[in-house]
Formats: structure tokens, C-alpha cells, sequence
């Protein structure tokens, strides 16, 4: 049988006294929100490995979920829904974490990769070009842009876990916290984070800050960027792998 949704005033009434509710009643509440969850998989689950498991994924998010609903205050001003999608999220990324899913191998290319391009900005006082990047690790071109493609799912993930959204979700992070801590101070703090991720937007070249644009707020995928910029998906992928290798290793020193 159907579980209709609740209107949003039951809701809330349910959620602020959520440890309180029979078994039952729980049982409803959560799956009244599923689809909520199954939303938040579905957008993290377009950019990782197909090995990833999604009812994994569904598992940690319903874990989210949960614990949305027992710490929800419905008297600060963000709305459940937008509060849960960050627990959800979070919870799936800690699931990752602790899993480690990713090879260690390819999180020490994307280490590797990262380094290289941090050292040389630093050295050179501007993004280095492939060119460089592959010179100073000892590699050719083809062998590079193989590695920026390998390490394509750790770089989007470890983002990920930067706090920077994809569509609605970006800034999510900074719009809970802001919630959470309505004085002054904090909310100067979270202004100045996305001011940063603003500048290191600027930092990156043209042809990368245009595909991270079109990927995170546009919301294309990587064969409509690559139509647009003329190249091919596996080489939109690349590009973007590159531009978020810059972007991290300018956000992991500022923030």
C-alpha cells in the first residue's frame, strides 16, 4: 500500500519529536522522504565509477536521512529538505571514505598529478600548460592526458568532499552552516569561502573555467561540453580533471 506524503506541517511535527514516534510511524516518515534520497544518489552517482554500488550508496543516504530527521530544528530558517540533502550527501561521502574504494594506486596518480601542478603555478606564476606538467613528471603528452582521465572519479569525489556541489547542491555546505550559526562572524566566514572559490575559479585558463561552468552550473554533461568546445568527451573529461587538480590544491591551501 501507498504511503501518501504528509503535508509539510505534519511533517515537521514528525520530525521535531522524531525519536518519540512508534516504529510505524518512523518507518512511514522515512520512506515518505526517498525519494529525496534517491535524488542525492542519483546526481553523486553520475560521476563516479559504474563499480560503485549504488544500493550502497541508497543505504548511506537513507543513514543521511536519518539522522536529518532526528537533529532537524525546525525553527532555524533552512528548510528540511535542503538540511537533509546535506546529511544525505555527507553520510554517502563518509561511506566512501571509510570504504576506500578507489585503487590506491590512482589516488597516488591523482596525488602525483596534483603536486605537479601546484609546484609549477607556484614556480612559474601561472597555470602550467600539459606541455610542462607532463616534462616535469618525466612523461609524455599521451601518458598525461591518460592519467588526468584514470583519475577522473578520485579528483570529482575528493571535490566533492571540498563541499562543492553540483546544481542546487553547490554551496549547500556553507548555506547549512550559515543556518546553524546565524551570527555575524560566521556568516562573514562563510561569505569569504565562496569568495575564494570565486577567485580560484578566475585562476583557472579560459578553456578549463568554461567547462567547469558548463559542468557544475550549467549542468551539462561531458559529451554536451565537448560538442560545445569541440573536442572529444573522453577530452572534455580530461580537461576537467585538470581544471579541478588546479582548483583543489588552491582550496585545500586557502580554505
Amino acid at each position: 500500500m501507498a504511503v501518501k506524503p504528509k503535508k509539510k506541517e505534519e511533517k515537521d511535527e514528525k520530525k521535531e519529536s522524531f525519536r518519540q514516534i512508534s516504529d510505524d510511524e518512523r518507518e512511514e516518515l522515512i520512506r515518505a522522504f526517498l525519494p529525496l534520497v534517491k535524488r542525492v544518489v542519483h546526481r553523486l552517482a553520475g560521476r563516479l565509477p559504474a563499480e560503485v554500488d549504488i544500493k550502497e550508496m541508497l543505504n548511506s543516504g537513507i543513514i543521511g536521512l536519518v539522522d536529518a530527521l532526528e537533529k532537524y530544528d525546525p525553527r532555524h530558517e533552512t528548510n528540511f529538505s535542503t538540511y537533509a540533502q546535506f546529511r544525505i550527501r555527507g553520510a554517502i561521502l563518509d561511506s566512501f571514505r571509510s570504504q576506500d574504494w578507489a585503487p590506491r594506486s590512482l589516488r597516488h596518480k591523482a596525488h602525483k598529478l596534483e603536486n605537479a601542478y601546484m609546484r609549477l603555478e607556484q614556480e612559474l606564476g601561472r597555470p602550467a600548460d600539459d606541455t610542462e606538467v607532463a616534462a616535469d613528471m618525466g612523461v609524455d603528452i599521451e601518458t598525461l592526458q591518460k592519467m588526468l582521465s584514470e583519475v577522473s572519479s578520485v579528483v570529482m569525489l575528493s571535490f566533492e568532499e571540498l563541499g562543492f556541489g553540483h546544481g542546487e547542491d553547490r554551496f549547500l555546505a556553507e548555506d547549512n552552516v550559515a543556518s546553524a550559526r546565524p551570527d555575524p562572524l560566521s556568516n562573514l566566514l562563510d561569505t569569504e569561502r565562496v569568495e575564494i572559490i570565486a577567485r580560484a575559479l578566475d585562476r583557472l585558463p579560459e578553456k578549463e573555467r568554461l567547462v567547469i561552468t558548463l559542468y557544475f552550473y550549467e549542468e551539462l554533461n561531458l559529451k554536451e561540453i565537448g560538442e560545445i568546445i569541440g573536442v572529444t568527451e573522453s577530452r572534455a573529461s580530461q580537461i576537467r580533471s585538470r581544471a579541478l587538480l588546479r582548483l583543489r590544491s588552491y582550496l585545500k591551501r586557502a580554505l
